[in-house]
């Protein structure tokens, strides 16, 4: 039984939901190369191949199942691109969780194609998925795995929850002393926990 005042749920991609970490080693060379020559699309390529073969970290499966059982809406937010986040769900056969093209797996860039980033805690990308999935920002706990996301969900009006295992062990500790107002998580399977625990709260008297 979970709090249903919590009726959606936001999942940051890279790092987060995904365990990109070999694709991200050609992301890095994509920004040292000039655009759309042989180089960066041969880069590319190689990019969207490890995107393809990626893998959801351990522990989301059961995540999933609880999402679908329990009705709850989910969905990708990222600065990546929606071609990367169609092609995981797509991989991974997602569609019970984050159904939707344009709804469930929202990417870096609005309807008229404007680019949109968490970074310096901007706004814009979370404001961008409550419109798209037409919900109110304290119905929503959104989770990634960076300072910018919890920033960028803060002024969007959304709760923000830390998650540990797509960082190193040195930007853990960093994160959880920069960042001590938000919860840490270590494990997506205390996703499970949180939502229960909500529902636990709202029951009490204070």
């Amino acid at each position: 039984i979970i709090n249903h005042s919590f009726k959606t749920l936001f999942f940051d991609y890279d790092g987060t939901l995904f365990d990109t970490s070999e694709a991200d080693k050609y992301s890095l060379r994509n920004r040292g190369l000039r655009r759309f020559t042989p180089e960066w699309h041969q880069a590319r390529k190689e990019y969207l191949a490890h995107i393809k073969a990626s893998k959801p970290f351990e522990g989301w499966q059961k995540v999933f199942q609880f999402i679908i059982d329990n009705n709850i809406q989910a969905a990708i937010v990222s600065g990546n691109s929606r071609q990367v986040l169609n092609m995981s769900v797509k991989a991974c056969n997602l569609y019970d969780v984050f159904p939707q093209d344009k709804i469930n797996r929202i990417g870096g860039t609005d309807v008229k194609g404007k680019k949109m980033w968490k970074a310096d805690g901007d706004p814009d990308l979370f404001l961008h998925a409550l419109k798209q999935l037409n919900v109110d920002p304290e119905n929503v706990i959104a989770f990634g795995n960076h300072t910018r996301d919890a920033l960028a969900a803060d002024r969007a009006g959304i709760k923000a929850v830390h998650c540990l295992w797509g960082v190193k062990e040195d930007e853990q500790r960093q994160l959880m002393l920069a960042d001590p107002d938000h919860q840490c998580i270590s494990s997506p399977l205390q996703i499970i926990d949180i939502l229960r625990a909500e529902h636990a709260s709202a029951g009490k008297c204070v």
